[in-house]
């Protein structure tokens, strides 16, 4: 079941951005609702995975109990990083725009901090896995 999970989440995320961005425009009250369903669909599956990645290379036992814990409570923060930093830089540039676009700058830019985020978490945490 995962398998079709991790196969189809792309495009499911994928197309609840597409119809967030088109609720803005034509139904602004509706936006809330699926945003809403887009954050807990978002950050669930990205959980899951982690966790997901992380017990998979325990099963093959190559990690003990502690480090599967450790692994997966760092994968975590990381992951906590990059979203609290997308929301709230996300927020913060949808603040300074006073219209209608102010919710679709807040989202493209939550999208591009939330990857520059990303590719500096995974650079310092494969740094910091090598040693």
């Amino acid at each position: 079941m995962l398998d079709k999970l991790q196969k189809y989440a792309p495009i499911i995320s994928f197309l609840l951005l597409a119809s967030l961005v088109v609720a803005l425009f034509f139904s602004p009250h509706s936006a809330r609702l699926l945003s809403t369903i887009i954050i807990v669909f978002g950050i669930g599956t990205a959980i899951l995975f982690t966790v997901h990645g992380n017990w998979e290379t325990k099963k093959n036992d190559e990690l003990t109990n502690a480090q599967f814990a450790l692994n997966a409570a760092i994968d975590l923060l990381g992951l906590a990083l990059i979203i609290l930093s997308a929301m709230w830089l996300g927020r913060m540039a949808g603040g300074y725009v006073d219209s209608v676009f102010a919710n679709l700058t807040g989202i493209i830019v939550a999208m591009i901090v939330g990857a520059a985020v990303a590719f500096a978490v995974q650079k310092v945490w494969g740094k910091s896995q090598n040693r």
